[in-house]
């Protein structure tokens, strides 16, 4: 009989229909799942975690300064550590306009605790002190003669104390006389208790 259809041929009907819905069911809750969101790389990251990124970056080693003269904002300055003259400048504003721009070394690290003076166009420079109140001498700005006051100190190594200071800028710790020729650790711990910088 052409018009009757056989229980196989039911079933296999029915199969594909159900493939049919439920391939369709299958479409549609893939359309509407949400897309997994980016992940976002920080520039610079390569998206593989070491642990380091989450670290904070330390503070920077402040110093503070004193800045006198012929500048625009005189005062104490904060500046990160290993700072130079030109970058306290820099803080102050500037120099002002009646300033001898050429009275000091701009490229020079500055010292925490010093103070720096920008004299004005003919003025004389503010004497460096030579001994602190303690009467202690400060190597950063004594003369040669001043440095002869000090034990095991004789005008040969004061001259040389003096050219060292002059061709490598100013000590930072009172450690670094003893890169001076001739200076050892047996003077260094004679004089160590005499002398000063800032």
């Amino acid at each position: 009989m052409e018009g009757k259809i056989s229980l196989r041929e039911k079933i296999i009907l029915g199969v594909l229909v159900l493939l049919l819905i439920g391939g369709g069911a299958w479409r549609a809750v893939q359309v509407s799942a949400p897309a997994p969101a980016p992940e976002i790389i920080q520039a610079g990251h390569s998206g593989y975690g070491t642990g380091a990124e989450s670290a904070e970056v330390p503070e920077p080693e402040m110093i503070t300064v004193h800045l006198v003269g012929a500048v625009n904002n005189p005062g104490v300055h904060h500046l990160p550590a290993g700072s130079r003259v030109y970058e306290l400048l820099e803080a102050a504003g500037g120099f002002s306009s009646e300033a001898d721009r050429e009275a000091l070394n701009q490229a020079r690290p500055l010292l925490d605790g010093e103070q720096i003076f920008i004299p004005r166009l003919g003025e004389a420079g503010q004497p460096a002190t030579a001994s602190d109140a303690a009467g202690k001498i400060n190597i950063n700005h004594a003369s040669a003669s001043d440095l002869t006051a000090l034990p095991g100190i004789g005008d040969v190594r004061a001259a040389q104390i003096v050219a060292h200071r002059d061709e490598h800028g100013f000590f930072t710790s009172l450690e670094q006389i003893m890169d001076v020729s001739g200076i050892g650790e047996s003077i260094f711990s004679n004089i160590a208790d005499l002398v000063t910088i800032y």
